[in-house]
């Protein structure tokens, strides 16, 4: 039994890079992409009520942690002998999912900031499951920077780590992974985007440069319960970071301290996406309050069916608004 599996987030970047690291050091593994923690739980119950479980050797859990009654369950199972979790996000540890042995769930440590791939990728190494090379090294680097949004500061490899993300959303998931699993074995000297990567990433950005000025238009803006301006609009769940960007790069005229992007394409029935404007601001406190979490720029809350059933029958503007006071309840 040398089979093994790997439960990932599919957002973005950091999700997928485990997956591709996972492909790299196994020959014969299975990975699960779920959008949050909330489905990651129903279907991971789902292979422990069938059994399903009894087939593989490692089941691995990135970018994301487990809760209960999974956790519960995989902590009181001869499963925790098998289940290894890599998450760096800090609703895990304020939740104290990292209190097992099976779980390793770091946010920030004496040499930085943490993500999921990085996590997943020391792990192999140190277990003799993948041989290091440049390649691999500056890809997971590359992830790091983008998703813990130090790219910002980091000057041209920072700006390499942001292009990576943008050439994600060129790709799409499943063609993202297998790029990236070539590219690694074909070239484990250094991490250079092809001529025709290059291309598509330009040819992206020249795309968001027409549509983040119109999506902006759509924008609409509030003070939240503790007298916090900020801005919220429909879109489609690729532009959050974007649109992020766009209004900091223009100066932030509204003066807003975050904004939100409702996007109803995201997951079963849509997700709100929080992303700080003012870089001091904490963005996870407030989607905490909202049923969500994640980090201090970057957090996001699920919208349920009865929500987005509701705004549906509201104007843009108060549909918005609606939306932003909602609160996540399973």
């Amino acid at each position: 039994m040398n089979k093994n599996i790997i439960f990932s987030h599919e957002s973005d970047i950091d999700g997928l890079g485990c997956i591709v690291l996972g492909k790299l050091a196994f020959q014969d593994i299975d990975y699960i992409l779920v959008p949050n923690i909330e489905k990651l739980e129903q279907v991971f119950r789902k292979y422990i009520d069938s059994n399903t479980f009894e087939k593989y050797e490692r089941i691995y859990v990135t970018d994301l942690a487990l809760y209960p009654p999974s956790l519960t369950l995989v902590s009181n199972s001869k499963l925790r002998n098998k289940v290894h979790i890599f998450d760096h996000h800090k609703r895990a540890i304020d939740d104290e999912m990292n209190i097992f042995d099976f779980t390793t769930i770091v946010e920030e440590d004496e040499h930085g900031k943490k993500c999921g791939t990085q996590l997943f990728y020391e792990y192999l190494v140190h277990n003799n499951f993948i041989d290091s090379t440049n390649a691999i090294k500056e890809f997971v680097e590359l992830t790091r920077l983008e998703d813990t949004w130090e790219w910002k500061k980091a000057g041209t490899i920072g700006k390499k780590a942001h292009d990576l993300a943008i050439l994600f959303n060129a790709l799409g998931i499943e063609k993202y992974i297998s790029t990236m699993q070539l590219k690694l074995l074909d070239n484990p000297k250094a991490f250079e985007f092809s001529k025709e990567e290059l291309s598509l990433i330009q040819d992206k950005k020249n795309k968001y440069n027409e549509l983040l000025k119109e999506i902006m238009t759509n924008a609409e803006y509030f003070l939240d319960d503790n007298d916090n301006k900020f801005g919220a609009v429909f879109a489609d769940y690729e532009y959050r970071n974007e649109l992020a960007e766009y209004i900091q790069n223009n100066g932030n005229k509204e003066n807003i301290k975050y904004f939100i992007v409702m996007a109803m394409n995201k997951g079963q029935f849509g997700q709100k996406s929080y992303r700080s404007i003012d870089k001091d601001f904490d963005v996870n406190e407030v989607a905490v309050l909202h049923g969500g979490g994640g980090h201090k720029g970057a957090a996001s809350v699920n919208i349920t069916e009865e929500q987005k059933a509701k705004v549906l029958t509201l104007s843009k503007k108060d549909g918005l608004k609606y939306l932003a006071d909602c609160k996540f309840t399973k």
